[in-house]
Parts: C-alpha cells; structure tokens; sequence
C-alpha cells in the first residue's frame, strides 16, 4: 500500500512539474517595421522582446502560418542578421521551434539557421530549409536551449519568413558555463553584463574568454 502511494505521488509530481512549462508562438500581428518588438507586438505578453541585432534593420511582418490550426503572420528577418529573444523577468527559455518558409520561389544560396543560442550550425550539421513561400507547409527545427533568460538566432542564405513557438518555465537561468574559455579561442561566444549570449561586435560592454571589452 505504501508502494502503491508513493507511485502516485511520483506520477502527480510528474503532472505537476509538466504544467509549469507553458508555450508562447512568436508572430507579428501588427504590421509596424521596427527594429524591436515587444509584447502585443510579438503577440506574447508583455514583457517578451525581440530585437535584430543590426540597428539598421528591421522585423517586418510576412505571410500567414497555420500551426495547430491557428494562424499567425510569420515575422520576415533581415537576411543573416543576428536577433534576440529576450524572456520576462523571472522566465526562463527550455526549447524552441521555428517553423519557416524561405522568401524565394527556389534558392540560389542554401538556406538554414547558422546559429541559434550560441550554437554555430554549417551546410554539412544545419537541416536545409525545403520549403520555398509555402507557409501550409514550413520547415520545422527544433532546439534544446537548456534554461536561458534569452537566446539568439540568426540564418545563413536565402531571407526567411519565421514563427517561434518558445516552451518557457518560470525560474532562474543556468548561468554562463563556458565564459572561462580558453583566453586564445578566438570563437569563443560572447556575453553582455545580463548573461546573454550576443554578436562579439555588438556596441557596449561585452564579456569574451572572461574579460570585458567595450564596443564602440
């Protein structure tokens, strides 16, 4: 009989762990070009952000997706620009799925994600985007992104049309794990005073191989 409830226990600790994971599909409702969206903006509650990382450039709205019979308007990315998901405060990030469609009838460049949460990707380790402007049909990636308070992405050839579905928990990032690289490794990722992962050139204070460098 004890057995017997501490398996029940177990498996309500089980259910009980699983609905603390929520989900949140980042689109673009709204047909504003900025280079930050935030919120409603994303269709997402407020306190989410995403950025493109080329002050210059922006997030525009593109065609419609249908995931799980809903449909979103997919965000259209600057071409290998580098963007950041920023979570609300006291969130965390476990996983992502971008669904995608290239912005081409066919590709003259081999489309993929080149990077996401720090994580380099190459025509030979990337899955290659097939779907040419076929939102009934997306490309659909999946990442593991352990437990980040935010996290990059950027893409390598043809321009993409792109929805995010985030799997999110409430809780405390796991912290910066390699910033003690080796001081030599010219690769090593790069981090602003938040602990998040950003381009090695992005302008302010960015911490690399455990020093601080200041970008002008």
């Amino acid at each position: 009989m004890k057995k017997f409830f501490t398996l029940i226990a177990v498996a309500m600790m089980a259910v009980s762990a699983m609905a603390q994971t929520q989900t949140v599909v980042l689109c673009h409702p709204e047909k504003d070009k900025l280079n930050v969206l935030e919120g409603a903006q994303l269709g997402a509650p407020d306190g989410w952000k995403m950025q493109c990382m080329k002050e210059d450039k922006n997030l525009e709205q593109g065609g419609e997706f249908t995931i799980n019979d809903v449909k979103y308007r997919a965000i259209k990315f600057s071409n290998g620009a580098q963007n950041t998901v920023t979570l609300p405060t006291g969130f965390v990030a476990t996983k992502v799925t971008i669904y995608s469609t290239v912005n081409k009838d066919a590709a003259a460049r081999t489309a993929y994600w080149k990077e996401v949460n720090g994580v380099a990707y190459t025509e030979e380790t990337a899955k290659i985007m097939a779907s040419f402007k076929d939102y009934e049909n997306p490309d659909v990636n999946v990442y593991d992104l352990g437990k980040v308070a935010s996290f990059t992405f950027a893409n390598a050839g043809e321009q993409p049309f792109a929805v995010l579905v985030v799997e999110y928990e409430a809780g405390s990032a796991d912290g910066i794990a390699d910033i003690n690289a080796d001081v030599n490794d010219a690769n090593a990722p790069a981090y602003n005073l938040a602990g998040q992962r950003v381009n090695a050139n992005a302008k302010g204070l960015v911490i690399k191989n455990g020093k601080k460098y200041v970008n002008k």
